[in-house]
């Protein structure tokens, strides 16, 4: 009887203690923050669970994610399941070593928007547990979609003239090209391509302007290029336009014109 009873004692006892689950013990959740990994090229989201003192634990549960650009573009929405395999140690400057779920977003699976800045909101859950929604700041660091920039038919002849109207060069221009650079602070840089076909070397009418509009044929930014030292025959690549504060996604339309003076 006795040795029954001891039995059933076991078996209450491993009852209760399976009850307490590492959910149950999650009583807040904290330090939840979003990072991009550039090796990797993939993104993190960070947070930590921890229970009635305050100390950090593991627990399996989802997060439904989202990321919202400063466009208000929804980039990203997905429900992630976190095991303990995703609990680790991290060091940070900001907060020293924590330990946190970390839930990794490939970067091919954001779509790319019109901001590199954004905010994303997560909500963490289980059977046993919901927190409401948190979010964090994603700065500088979202994709963003490629402009599109049309050109002028080349080659085309651009003249140069003096004071009095007399042609003192003539400009072919035979290419041009963009690349626009993602990274903060975006910026499209054009380079333009050809050769000087007539005029003197100690010319100072080597000038060309240029105009940009956006797809509803607003003025985006003009300006001259300046071509210096130039003889007849020489060939000439200019690297010099760069324009800041371009649209992603946008599509432009690259203008050069005979500078007027």
């Amino acid at each position: 009887m006795k040795k029954f009873c001891f039995t059933m004692v076991l078996f209450l006892m491993f009852v209760l203690s399976s009850c307490t689950t590492p959910e149950s013990r999650v009583k807040s959740l904290g330090s939840w923050q979003f990072q991009y990994n550039e090796e990797t090229n993939d993104y993190s989201v960070f947070f930590g669970l921890f229970d009635k003192n305050g100390s950090p634990l593991s627990a399996d549960v989802n997060v439904d994610i989202r990321i919202v650009n400063d466009d208000n573009e929804e980039v990203y929405s997905d429900t992630k399941s976190v095991s303990s395999d995703n609990y680790n140690y991290y060091t940070s400057i900001s907060a020293g070593n924590q330990y946190l779920a970390n839930v990794r977003i490939p970067a091919s699976e954001i779509v790319p928007g019109k901001s590199i800045d954004g905010t994303v909101f997560l909500t963490v859950y289980s059977d046993l547990i919901r927190f409401n929604e948190v979010s964090c700041e994603a700065f500088d660091c979202l994709p963003i979609k490629d402009v599109f920039v049309s050109f002028d038919a080349f080659p085309l002849e651009l003249k140069t003239t003096d004071y009095r109207g007399n042609t003192e060069s003539i400009i072919q221009i035979q290419s041009a090209n963009y690349d626009f650079i993602k990274e903060y602070p975006s910026r499209l840089i054009i380079t333009v391509s050809g050769e000087k076909t007539y005029g003197s070397s100690n010319s100072i009418y080597d000038i060309i302007s240029y105009k940009l509009y956006d797809s509803e044929g607003y003025l985006v930014d003009s300006d001259i290029i300046y071509l210096n030292s130039l003889s007849e025959g020489d060939k000439f690549r200019d690297d010099s336009i760069i324009i800041y504060d371009v649209i992603p996604g946008e599509s432009y339309t690259f203008i050069l014109d005979e500078y007027n003076r």
